[in-house]
C-alpha cells in the first residue's frame, strides 16, 4: 500500500514537472479543432437560389421552373417536365379575330376550354430552350429553363409558315374537289387542312391564294361549314310498318346531293334512332348517292318512332386524324339530317276454338274467350273473320279420365295452341297435356281441369304469343 501510493505521487510529480506544458498544448489544440469544425458547418451551408424563392422576372426570355419530390420515381425528369409546363405556360395564349378557332360561333367556355390544348401544343413545339439553372436540397430538386423570345418567335414563324404552306395545298385541293361535285373528298382534305394548322389554330395565317390574301384558318373553317351546308338527304317521310315486322332496305334507301343536285357517293350515314328499333345502324351512299338501312323487327309498343337519318362526320374525321382536339372542334359544326317517321300498326287477332270435356263439345268456348279478353287487354284488335285478321289462333281442347283416387275422379287435359300468320306461317305454338284436375264425378273433374287452363292463358300463354310477335321471331 505504501509503495503504491509513493508510486502514485512520483508519477504525478512528474507529469506535474515536465509534461503538463505538452499535454495542456495538446488539449488545448484539440479542442479548438473542434470548435472551429463546428463553426465551418454552420456557415458552410448552401443557401438556395433567389429563383428557387421567387420567379425571376427576365424581361427578354420566357422562364420556366419545375421542382419534384425527391420520393418521386425519376425525380430530375419529372422537374424537367414540370419546368417545360411552367415555361409554356409563361408564354401567352391569344385568340385571333382571323383564326380558325374564332371563327366558330361558340360560348366563351368552349374558348377556355380549348386554350389548354392551346398551350399543351405550345409545350409540344418547345425547342432551343437553356438550363440556367439547378439546385437541390435532402427533399427536393429544382431546374430553371429559359427561351429567348426572340428565338420562339423566329422559330414559330418558321414553323407557321410552312404549315400554311402545307395546309394551303390541301385547301386548293379540297376547292378543286368541290368544284367536281365530290363532297366526301373536300372534306377530308379540309380536314387534313385544319389539322396542319392546329398549332397555329388561334392565331391569323395570311396566305395568298389565287392572288387575293385570305386568312387561311378563317377560309378552312368556312369552306368546311359551306361544303357540309351544301348536302342534303332525301328520303322517305313517312312508313307504316305492322309491329313485329321487318323494315326492308328498299323502303328505307336515302340519297344525299349537293347544291346541285348532284348526288354524293362515299358519304358515311348513320341512323339514329327511338325506343325498341334495332336497325343497322351505319350505311355508305353508292356511287349513284344511295344509302340503304334495313330493321329486323319494329318492336315498339308505341303508336309511331321517328328515325333520324344524319351524316356520320365522325367516320369522316377519323379517315383523316384521331387527334382528340380537332374531332372536338368539328363535331360542334351542324351536319345534314333528316327524319322518317313509322307508323306502327297492331296487328288484328282472329281467335277459334275447338273446346271439349270428355270428348263432348263445351256449351261455352271458355278458353277463346279467355284468350280474346286478354288480347284486348294488352291493347291489340280482335278480327270479326278470320279475312281481317293478320294472325289466326287455334285452340284445341279434351279431356279424358287417367283414373282414380279414393272417392275422386282424376283428369287430364290437352291443350293445344297454334298462331298463324296471314300468310299461313306459323309463328306460335303451345301444347299442355299435364292439366290435371280431379272431382267427385268425371265431367266436375273436366270443369276444374278447363279452370286451370284459363288461368294458364291468363297468366303465360298470350303474353308469350304477343312478345313472339312483337320480337319478330319465326319458326318457319
Amino acid at each position: 500500500m505504501w509503495l503504491s501510493a509513493q508510486l502514485k505521487k512520483s508519477i504525478s510529480i512528474t507529469l506535474n514537472s515536465s509534461n503538463m506544458q505538452k499535454v495542456l498544448s495538446i488539449f488545448l489544440f484539440a479542442l479548438i479543432m473542434v470548435g472551429c469544425s463546428g463553426t465551418t458547418s454552420v456557415s458552410e451551408q448552401p443557401q438556395s437560389p433567389s429563383w428557387v424563392k421567387a420567379r425571376p422576372n427576365v424581361p427578354d426570355y420566357y422562364v420556366g421552373i419545375g421542382s419534384a419530390r425527391k420520393t418521386t420515381p425519376d425525380y430530375q425528369q419529372a422537374a424537367k417536365q414540370s419546368a417545360l409546363a411552367d415555361l409554356a405556360s409563361d408564354i401567352s395564349v391569344v385568340i385571333s379575330a382571323n383564326s380558325a378557332l374564332n371563327a366558330f360561333e361558340t360560348h366563351q367556355g368552349f374558348f377556355e376550354d380549348y386554350t389548354s390544348n392551346i398551350r399543351t401544343e405550345v409545350q409540344k413545339e418547345l425547342e432551343s430552350y437553356e438550363v440556367a439553372g439547378t439546385w437541390e436540397d435532402q427533399q427536393n430538386y429544382w431546374i430553371y429553363y429559359q427561351l429567348s423570345k426572340e428565338t420562339y418567335r423566329r422559330t414559330m414563324g418558321q414553323k407557321k409558315s410552312a404549315a400554311g404552306a402545307k395546309a394551303l395545298d390541301f385547301y386548293d385541293k379540297a376547292i378543286t374537289a368541290n368544284e367536281s361535285n365530290d363532297s366526301k373528298s373536300a372534306l377530308l382534305l379540309l380536314i387534313k387542312a385544319l389539322e396542319t394548322i392546329k398549332p397555329f389554330i388561334n392565331e391569323d395565317i395570311s396566305v395568298t391564294h389565287n392572288g387575293k390574301q385570305i386568312f387561311l384558318g378563317n377560309e378552312i373553317i368556312n369552306t368546311l361549314t359551306n361544303t357540309l351546308n351544301a348536302l342534303t338527304i332525301k328520303g322517305p317521310k313517312e312508313i307504316e310498318v305492322m309491329l313485329g315486322h321487318p323494315i326492308k332496305s328498299g323502303s328505307l334507301s336515302y340519297t344525299v346531293v349537293n347544291d346541285r343536285e348532284i348526288p354524293q357517293k362515299l358519304i358515311p350515314l348513320k341512323m339514329i334512332y327511338s325506343e325498341d328499333i334495332n336497325p343497322s345502324s351505319t350505311a355508305i351512299t353508292s356511287p349513284e348517292g344511295v344509302a340503304s338501312f334495313a330493321i329486323e323487327a319494329v318492336r315498339s309498343r308505341k303508336s309511331s318512332v321517328a328515325l333520324k337519318i344524319e351524316f356520320d362526320f365522325a367516320s369522316v374525321i377519323k379517315e383523316v386524324t384521331r387527334d382528340f382536339a380537332i374531332g372536338k372542334i368539328l363535331l360542334r359544326m351542324k351536319v345534314p339530317v333528316t327524319e322518317t317517321h313509322i307508323t306502327i300498326i297492331r296487328p288484328k287477332f282472329y281467335v277459334t276454338s275447338e273446346e271439349k270435356n270428355l270428348n263432348q263439345t263445351n256449351d261455352k268456348p271458355i278458353l277463346a274467350e279467355t284468350f280474346k279478353q286478354k288480347i284486348l287487354a294488352m291493347g291489340f284488335p280482335i278480327a270479326n273473320t278470320p279475312a281481317e285478321a293478320d294472325y289466326i289462333i287455334n285452340l284445341k281442347a279434351n279431356t279424358q279420365p287417367s283414373g282414380r283416387s279414393g272417392q275422386y275422379v282424376q283428369v287430364n287435359l290437352n291443350l293445344q295452341v297454334n298462331a298463324t300468320s296471314r300468310e299461313g306461317n306459323t309463328v306460335y305454338t303451345f301444347s299442355n297435356d299435364k292439366i290435371n284436375a280431379s272431382h267427385f264425378t268425371p265431367e266436375q273433374a273436366g270443369i276444374s281441369a278447363y279452370s286451370t287452363a284459363v288461368k294458364r292463358i291468363q297468366n303465360t300463354v298470350v303474353s308469350e304469343l304477343i312478345e313472339r310477335i312483337i320480337k319478330g321471331d319465326r319458326l318457319y
